[in-house]
């Protein structure tokens, strides 16, 4: 006990201790009800809104992902209906064309071969009139020479 009592003497501890310790025991309880008290409550207050934030951040940043992810399967229904519209019209275009392409051939073709009957007749006219007066020039000029 001797050594606490050189230690407290060394430290300049005398018979004010005890009144020093009650003020600073008083000073703390006041303001603890005073200030202490209304700062914790304010720390726990804002610790449990930003813990709440933070839950909620989470659950925001969850709805985004879900609401991107639907519209991101929304876009590709979209353009896979785009594409599925734009190939059947184009079908049905290309189809249009085919048909008329193959109608103008018909029609060209048969013009061709109506044509070709016809220019045969009159090349057929023409051999026949060529003959009969290719008979009658040579009958004339067989008589040419005999005379």
């Amino acid at each position: 006990m001797e050594t606490f009592t050189a230690i407290f003497t060394q430290l300049g501890v005398d018979s004010s201790l005890v009144p020093q310790f009650i003020i600073i025991l008083v000073a703390f309880v006041i303001a603890q009800f005073l200030f202490l008290g209304k700062l914790q409550e304010v720390i726990e207050t804002r610790e449990e809104k930003t813990v709440k934030l933070e839950n909620s951040a989470d659950e925001t940043i969850e709805k985004v992902q879900k609401m991107q992810l639907e519209y991101r399967s929304k876009i590709e229904e979209a353009n896979r209906g785009a594409f599925k519209i734009a190939a059947e019209k184009k079908q049905k275009i290309s189809q249009k064309y085919t048909d008329q392409y193959k109608q103008t051939e018909k029609e060209v073709n048969s013009y061709v071969d109506q044509s070709r009957t016809d220019f045969t007749n009159e090349i057929q006219g023409s051999k026949e009139k060529y003959l009969a007066e290719a008979e009658a020039l040579s009958n004339s000029l067989v008589q040419k020479i005999l005379q």
